[in-house]
């Protein structure tokens, strides 16, 4: 049994520790361009419609010219060049078939500081919903029928004071809430399965309606699960997988595995890695150093994820070299021609 989970004052504070925002977030109230440099803001309502125009890449713009936080968008054609920002502003987001997600602060409500907003191509939000903690993840699914958003909270008993995780399901036509992950029956080997330390994070959906993957995290192992919203049920698939991201063909997902290694989140590091769903076997990309992100593709044959306070894509089959796709920015969603 999971007892009350907040006490105001407490849970922002922990808030701050559990996610670094890296530039304070500055009011302004026109949509602006800049260039990598952070040029003069100007009015861009014709030129977001042009980026929205053509395939394109929606982040999170981080350059520190006053923007942090605020949505970019930018031609895939030339992602690291100059971009467009909007007056949307967000901690993590999402985008697909014309539906957007976006996990945000909520500066009039401290009882609930975190929202859930969803919005269209204009950037206007269109319903809202309060958050039980700090935003960590963003998805919609392909269709834009689906978003989900895992969180960080705290205050579990089993959890000893650390945070847990919440991931829920939304129906991105209304803005309501289809449940919290941890209401699912779990399945492993044909059997139903419960443990007090469930935690679901990283939801990626497939193409099929209802059909997503997530990881289950009980018992210190991470497991890839798939789950199927009718049922309300996920099914263990294998031990060894985070954040996992799927291909636009249905085939591959890629993930971050854990590796030895100092540093990173409580001394954890990361590989970013791609494994094929018909044998659930994996590969190790060519980045080398540790990522902490849950990855989004760019195409077929390329991953997208940030390191720092930049993303970098690398080719998907384990070849290649890390590339600078754009500087400055994160929680990527590649998008085509509106």
């Amino acid at each position: 049994m999971k007892e009350t989970r907040r006490r105001l004052l407490g849970f922002v504070a922990l808030c701050v520790v559990c996610v670094a925002t890296g530039t304070g977030y500055v009011l302004h109230s026109r949509s602006r361009t800049v260039t990598q440099a952070g040029s003069a803001p100007a009015p861009a309502a014709k030129e977001i419609a042009a980026v929205e125009a053509r395939p394109h890449v929606l982040f999170r713009n981080l350059s520190p010219a006053g923007e942090a936080g605020y949505v970019g968008l930018a031609p895939l054609s030339d992602p690291n060049g100059p971009r467009q920002i909007t007056d949307y502003q967000c901690r993590r987001l999402y985008m697909a078939a014309g539906h957007g997600l976006c996990l945000a602060e909520d500066e009039h409500d401290p009882l609930t500081p975190y929202t859930a907003r969803f919005f269209g191509p204009d950037f206007t939000t269109e319903h809202e919903l309060p958050l039980a903690g700090v935003p960590s993840r963003a998805r919609v699914s392909p269709d834009g029928s689906l978003g989900a958003a895992t969180v960080f909270v705290n205050g579990d008993s089993y959890a000893g004071g650390a945070f847990s995780t919440r991931t829920t399901i939304f129906d991105m036509n209304t803005g309501s809430s289809l449940g919290d992950l941890e209401s699912f029956t779990v399945l492993r080997d044909g059997k139903r399965i419960h443990s007090v330390d469930f935690n679901f994070w990283g939801i990626t959906f497939a193409a099929q309606p209802g059909r997503f993957y997530a990881t289950l995290g009980t018992g210190g192992h991470t497991y890839l699960v798939q789950g199927d919203l009718p049922s309300r049920t996920v099914t263990v698939l294998r031990d060894g997988v985070e954040c996992p991201s799927l291909s636009p063909d249905g085939t591959r997902i890629a993930f971050k595995s854990r590796v030895p290694g100092s540093g990173g989140l409580n001394g954890t590091q990361w590989r970013e890695s791609v494994l094929d769903l018909a044998t659930l076997k994996d590969h190790p990309l060519a980045e080398t150093r540790s990522v902490d992100d849950q990855a989004e593709w760019l195409d077929n044959d390329t991953v997208l994820y940030a390191v720092g306070s930049d993303i970098y894509s690398v080719p998907a089959d384990g070849g290649g070299s890390p590339h600078l796709f754009a500087a400055n920015a994160d929680s990527p969603a590649v998008l085509p021609a509106g």
